[in-house]
């Protein structure tokens, strides 16, 4: 297969003042076969090469995997063939999706940082964003759907747009009562007893205000000796970049540091190790693996077309963070559960009114003010959201919920105007790269579509 590079141009990362001067590791990271951006989404749709394949294999790490490159490429369709990974089946027969396909949605015009006024077309077709795939669907029926860098068929990986799975799930227990938000999350993970995780409420772990030193953000990211880093490459099974020794992410866990003059609850402050504990959380109770509790509690009742992948650390936890794999559809078919329109899609109702409501209303709105995700909603949909609960990232005084994810990953629910948006990238955070507006114009269509 032979591909035309794009250019790269250097620039300091979108979301944060932080350059290559300030992290000689970076310039290190995209230094290493694969791990610059000089394919464009289209390749992902064709065949690589053995010995692509083999390049990426011996590479594999999560910083690697962060830098967006070549090999990105591959890992976010094809990480079932790295790592370990668990099936959750769906329903016994599949549905497909009903099309009410509506092509004036091209003309939705959203505002960049980068390049001005774009429409919904030119910006999905732009190679700057990098985007892989992107559908909507609006009372139940798939209402546009463009792939630029992907097939319907492929899988793709959802990034941290996978919390959300497991947000859900607990918020379903609650309802059961077989969690209280309010206990000491200690008091079902007892693996983290005797450390700071003592002090933290259920509730402070699903809101991402633990008050500890494990914050992910454009910096830490990059920072290959993080905490954030460092969790992620246990989770990989990758060694620790400071003493090439590998840690298990529970050591990273019971490592993590409280931050000065700042309590749990507080400040919201986005941990993707919150979603892992909250996942041991599960495990303990249900006493099953997170893939049978998601296929028993979700995916055996979703009409999907493929089997949910979510991929295991070297000792065989489920890494939900992050690590879970469908189509693009049935991504969609996930928000969809949240709507009015959730027949669709499903054999029974699986989200309940009431778990959407404690979802709404779990939130701190003081808590979320001056954060990084705050800062993050405003360039991602320009507006700010009001709040974040139950790992979704951003929730709208109109009921609107949404999560990112990296690389551009993104899911939109609008349960109000019975709408859901998903978006595959391969779109890293450095070189010039890193501008999403997707979020803005799924926002935007669900507007348009519910003329309120």
């Amino acid at each position: 297969m032979k591909l035309k590079p794009i250019a790269i141009v250097c620039s300091s990362l979108i979301f944060s003042s932080v350059t290559f001067a300030d992290i000689n590791p970076v310039e290190k990271a995209l230094s290493v076969e694969g791990a610059q951006v000089t394919l464009p989404v289209q390749a992902a749709k064709g065949a690589f090469s053995p010995e692509f394949i083999d390049a990426a294999r011996q590479n594999l790490s999560n910083f690697h995997w962060q830098m967006g490159g070549d090999h990105a490429l591959y890992y976010n369709m094809h990480m079932s063939e790295f790592v370990p990974t668990a099936v959750s089946s769906p329903a016994e027969e599949y549905k497909p999706l009903a099309r009410n396909i509506q092509h004036q949605l091209d003309n939705l015009l959203v505002q960049t940082e980068s390049k001005g006024e774009l429409t919904m077309a030119d910006y999905l077709a732009d190679p700057q964003f990098r985007t892989q795939g992107f559908v909507l669907i609006h009372e139940g029926k798939l209402v546009y759907e463009a792939y630029p860098g992907m097939k319907p068929t492929d899988r793709h990986i959802w990034a941290s747009a996978a919390k959300t799975t497991v947000g859900t799930v607990i918020a379903m227990m609650v309802e059961e009562g077989k969690v209280d938000p309010q206990a000491p999350i200690t008091n079902y993970v007892p693996e983290l007893t005797g450390t700071v995780w003592d002090k933290i409420s259920v509730l402070n772990v699903l809101n991402h205000a633990t008050g500890l030193d494990n914050e992910e953000t454009a910096e830490s990211i990059m920072n290959p000796d993080s905490a954030v880093v460092r969790f992620f490459a246990a989770a990989f099974g990758s060694p620790r970049y400071a003493t090439g020794e590998l840690e298990g992410w529970l050591d990273v866990a019971k490592d993590t540091k409280e931050v000065d003059d700042e309590n749990a609850g507080e400040r919201f402050s986005y941990a993707s190790m919150n979603t892992m504990v909250l996942t041991q959380l599960i495990e303990n109770i249900e006493g099953e693996t997170w893939a049978k509790v998601f296929e028993d509690r979700v995916w055996s009742k979703v009409t999907a077309r493929q089997p949910m992948l979510t991929n295991l650390t070297p000792d065989g936890m489920a890494i939900s963070v992050g690590l879970m794999s469908s189509t693009m559809e049935d991504m969609a078919r996930w928000g969809a559960l949240f709507t009015p329109s959730w027949s669709a899609v499903a054999t029974e109702p699986v989200v309940s009114q009431a778990v959407i409501d404690r979802i709404h209303q779990g939130g701190d709105a003081k808590a979320y003010i001056g954060t990084t995700k705050e800062a993050s909603s405003q360039h991602a949909f320009n507006e700010k959201a009001q709040y974040n609960s139950y790992q979704f990232d951003y929730i709208f005084d109109d009921g609107a919920m949404a999560k990112s994810g990296n690389l551009g990953q993104f899911i939109y629910i609008d349960p109000a105007r019975d709408f859901v948006g998903v978006m595959y990238s391969n779109n890293p955070y450095h070189s010039g790269f890193g501008e999403n507006k997707g979020p803005a114009l799924m926002r935007a269509a669900a507007k348009a579509l519910a003329d309120k």
